[in-house]
């Protein structure tokens, strides 16, 4: 069944703040550095993006039950944000790995599934540090990572 797109919202401005919604203490700080580096020029943010299916409920369950299961189990693209023409979907990591790079991978293709976005949608992970052996994969994927 093919869905209607949906529309990502206003966001918010890419502020620093104490905590960002679903963000772990590592991953914050990560995120903070690069918002106070203002190096890129990040227009809007959106944080914890649902995506994907979740997990199945089971046969009768009702319609808020069904909702629930929908909140908690889909996946969470960690930011979202919107840098000069582009989309940017973010994996915030202290160390890049190829959990990472998995992740970002499937995150852009559900984000490209469910969501409209005006301009090129770019894989970005966002770490302190970076295993050199997925380097030449994330070149080969088109994945941005970027070391505050």
């Amino acid at each position: 069944m093919i869905q209607k797109k949906r529309e990502l919202g206003l966001g918010q401005l890419p502020m620093v703040m104490p905590n960002y919604p679903h963000m772990m203490a590592e991953d914050r700080d990560i995120w903070t550095k690069f918002l106070q580096s203002n190096e890129y020029e990040i227009d809007r943010v959106w944080y914890d993006v649902h995506c994907g299916l979740g997990l199945p409920v089971r046969t009768g369950a009702t319609p808020m039950e069904y909702k629930i299961a929908q909140g908690v189990t889909r996946k969470r693209i960690d930011v979202v944000c919107s840098v000069k023409n582009e989309i940017w979907i973010v994996e915030i990591k202290p160390h890049a790995n190829m959990k990472a790079l998995g992740q970002i991978i499937v995150y852009e293709r559900l984000f490209r599934t469910e969501y409209l976005a005006a301009g090129k949608i770019v894989p970005v992970i966002l770490c302190w540090t970076a295993d050199p052996d997925i380097m030449v994969d994330l070149a080969k994927l088109g994945v941005k990572i970027l070391l505050p």
